[in-house]
């Protein structure tokens, strides 16, 4: 079971003005623009952001802020059950709508020690 860090997903009502602040404030570069410019994709020095307002396919409730670490892993399956098994909170589970990702799976956790925004 490998594991990399995919993306830090940030939820704010003006996706627009922060990502001009990741990328002139701090240095990071564009990556991608998308969705007539309310969803974008930077690269904060090797970390991918994903800077968005709420997005309609999520059915659990959006927060403004840190929204997820996304974790990438070569078994899902058998990473859930792990996790299930040590009594990790699922949000969610999904198959991305998104169509270059249309068969990536995805679950959010709650994070230990209630310190999610969710």
């Amino acid at each position: 079971m490998t594991f990399r860090l995919d993306h830090v997903h940030v939820k704010t009502s003006d996706p627009a003005k922060t990502a001009r602040f990741y990328m002139e404030t701090l240095g990071a570069t564009l990556i991608e623009a998308s969705h007539n410019d309310t969803r974008f994709r930077v690269d904060l020095h090797g970390v991918t952001l994903n800077i968005t307002d709420h997005v309609d396919y999520q059915k659990r409730r959006q927060k403004y802020g840190l929204e997820h670490l996304a974790v990438e892993t070569d078994d899902m399956d058998g990473t859930l059950a792990r996790l299930k098994s040590q009594g990790a909170t699922v949000l969610e589970e999904m198959i991305s709508p998104i169509p270059k990702h249309a068969a990536d799976a995805s679950a959010f956790l709650k994070a230990p020690r209630e310190s999610s925004s969710n």
